[in-house]
């Protein structure tokens, strides 16, 4: 063999070795679900259908992971179950275990507002707040982007908010988008005991960016007017690093129908620029047996318009609701008709569909969970060890497509 054809062979094998180096490296091993939990769920279902429209998303990921300097925007939009920020804390941090962490994202001062908050914040206030939900009727305050909005009742309004340590790993910020609204004219952001950021404004913003001297964990933020503030919600992230920001937004009893009326919500969504919408919706809808999947899927069809609107590049998948029972007496019937018509609308759209109600056996399945003490004693909600078991599958769900997209690309 002459030198160049030599040459020329070991190029070539160079060129198809890496890719299955690269898909080597790449896969996504993520650890197995627990044996344990085998029998309350079946695993064949754990899969996204219709994932065309994830691609981009996907080769967004893999640039991230090797070379490009950018961020992956997942929004997770919900009800209670996103509120409390179990089964979306598993998915955030495994997410950004594998591609890197760009910050916590969205927050709000849950205890200042009286509601119920994720492990990892804590708020406090010496001012006098007035909240509101959007799943409430309440046209004096109205709710923004956290599914929240709270209404100073005090001169000079202020709160604290502050990151917790979960398993002895405390995250931390450098960069603060805050969402807001009445006649804001200054602000003032304190951190780190001696550091502080201050702003004046002309004309009255919604919306403001910090970007502050070194990382921290806690902020306190004052409103120095005799006027009342609207504060909507934080995202805090991290200046220098790129990977994931995994934003959850949840807000107790909300359905579709609540975010879709939200005007102050869809005016703030483009701002978190997403690149992957995941909405679970259904168990409030879900407590009206009179519900029809017609009705239902009207609403569906008004979030998923505003959400293309809001993002028009973002892929959305929309997940099935999780078993329950309907006044714990029986499992609830209304999540099968509510299952079956969202699997429909998914498939006739191409929308990406994660299937949580047959995952977890469906109406039986309700029965198993209940009898393993993976539903709470509402038989609505779920103990901590049913939602980290919720987060496992999505991941493990995620991972199949990204494994599988690997061995075909790369």
């Amino acid at each position: 063999m002459s030198s160049i054809k030599f040459f020329t062979a070991i190029v070539m094998v160079s060129l198809l070795a890496t890719p299955i180096q690269a898909q080597k490296i790449d896969d996504w091993m993520l650890k197995k679900i627990d044996s344990s939990a085998l029998n309350s769920i079946d695993y064949s279902k754990n899969i996204f259908e219709n994932t065309n429209s994830i691609f981009p998303l996907l080769a967004k990921l893999y640039k991230i992971k090797h070379f490009s300097k950018e961020n992956a925007v997942f929004v997770h939009i919900g009800d209670s179950h996103i509120q409390a920020d179990v089964a979306t804390s598993v998915i955030r941090n495994e997410f950004q275990s594998y591609f890197g962490n760009a910050g916590r994202g969205l927050v709000f001062p849950y205890q200042v507002g009286k509601s119920n908050a994720p492990y990892d914040i804590i708020s406090s206030s010496k001012s006098s707040w007035k909240s509101n939900r959007l799943a409430r009727i309440d046209t004096l305050i109205t709710c923004g982007i956290s599914g929240f909005g709270m209404l100073s009742q005090s001169i000079n309004p202020e709160f604290n908010l502050e990151l917790q340590s979960i398993n002895g790993i405390r995250d931390s910020f450098d960069k603060v988008h805050l969402f807001m609204g009445g006649p804001v004219s200054e602000l003032y952001l304190e951190y780190n005991d001696s550091q502080a950021e201050n702003s004046c404004f002309s004309l009255s913003p919604d919306y403001s960016v910090f970007h502050l001297k070194s990382p921290t964990s806690a902020f306190h933020l004052t409103f120095p007017t005799n006027d009342s503030i609207r504060f909507y919600g934080a995202s805090l992230e991290k200046n220098a690093s790129c990977g994931i920001i995994y934003h959850s937004i949840g807000a107790n009893g909300a359905k579709y129908s609540d975010y879709n009326k939200t005007k102050q919500f869809w005016k703030q969504l483009n701002k978190l620029r997403a690149d992957c919408y995941i909405v679970s919706l259904g168990t409030n809808e879900a407590q009206d047996p009179n519900l029809t999947a017609e009705d239902f899927i009207k609403e569906v069809k008004i979030m998923v318009a505003k959400l293309r609107l809001s993002s028009p590049d973002a892929c959305i998948i929309l997940t099935t609701p999780p078993v329950s029972y309907y006044k714990k007496k029986n499992p609830n019937f209304s999540l099968e008709v509510i299952t079956c018509a969202l699997i429909e609308y998914c498939n006739s759209n191409n929308l990406i569909c994660w299937d949580l109600f047959n995952v977890s056996k469906g109406l039986e399945g309700a029965k198993i969970w209940k009898k393993k003490q993976l539903l709470r004693q509402d038989l609505v909600h779920f103990s901590r060890e049913g939602y980290v078991l919720q987060g496992n599958l999505f991941v493990d769900a995620f991972t199949k497509v990204w494994n599988e997209f690997l061995c075909k690309n790369y």
